[in-house]
């Protein structure tokens, strides 16, 4: 991996807990497995609390353990999370992550004052209403991130510490995703080539194309993901695909402020050269 000097370390440890942070809030399919009392459940709706409590809404089949977990009782489980990019044209898997934590399924008048004072994300809430469905919390005191990068323990106090100094989502994932997207192919390949090169701060890792590569996505520039830290870039060669995080010179905090980030990115790379995208 290629790491600019100007990429701290702590910059690494913002980006792993921006990556946790959104994917806790719901922004990855989560599974959980509760190995203790042989379960498994797929497809778990999750979020956080108006408090920033990991909260989970699961519907167990009658033969699933979980229902018959008495409410308030603990059961240890391993929380996975997967979040993908949003570029249609590509499926890629932007991170995971993964937690050991302690899971308590609440009784009813517990989600019912969460319902009350509205302290349920919104997905959860619908599910909560529904009969059958079983509220959760669940308790950890870390988290691994793992991306790109590489995989990064983030203390459960940290994630808490980043809520508190941005509390609300600043920006839409398929808006970030459009704004990067619409640089064009050429644009974002010059962004790539300068992180690489050494004259944008950032990362790059390359590894060996796989084989058999689909016309569609050969020598395209994916989107990855976008936070106010940066943007990461995917550049499919034939022989070489390159994983790339760009620096952002300034934070944003809005979607416009991200357009002038981004923007800045493709000018501080160069020229642009027109180059056939298959």
């Amino acid at each position: 991996m290629a790491t600019s000097p100007e990429v701290s370390q702590d910059l690494c440890l913002e980006r792993a807990r921006s990556l946790a942070g959104r994917m806790l809030e719901g922004g990855a399919a989560c599974s959980l497995v509760a190995w203790r009392i042989g379960s498994q459940y797929d497809l778990v709706a999750h979020g956080l609390t108006a408090q920033g409590d990991i909260v989970v809404a699961v519907r167990p089949d009658e033969d699933c353990m979980l229902s018959a977990l008495p409410a308030g009782a603990g059961t240890v489980v391993r929380m996975d999370l997967v979040r993908h990019s949003h570029d249609v044209m590509l499926s890629v898997i932007a991170a995971s992550a993964h937690l050991l934590g302690e899971l308590v399924l609440l009784p009813d008048a517990a989600v019912a004052r969460l319902l009350a004072e509205d302290q349920l994300p919104e997905r959860i809430a619908e599910l909560a209403r529904i009969s059958g469905t079983r509220i959760g919390l669940v308790v950890t005191d870390r988290i691994l991130v793992h991306d790109h990068s590489g995989v990064t323990p983030v203390p459960w106090e940290d994630l808490q510490e980043a809520r508190s100094e941005v509390p609300e989502a600043w920006c839409d994932d398929f808006e970030a995703h459009d704004v990067v997207a619409s640089q064009g192919c050429d644009a974002l390949r010059g962004v790539c080539q300068a992180v690489i090169t050494g004259s944008l701060p950032g990362q790059a890792s390359l590894r060996p194309s796989a084989p058999g590569l689909c016309g569609h996505v050969l020598d395209k520039v994916f989107c990855i993901d976008v936070d106010r830290s940066g943007v990461t870039l995917m550049h499919v060669g034939e022989h070489e695909t390159a994983t790339v995080f760009a620096r952002f010179e300034d934070r944003p905090t809005t979607l416009s402020a991200l357009m002038q980030q981004v923007a800045r990115l493709v000018d501080d790379s160069g020229p642009v050269h027109p180059h056939r995208c298959i």
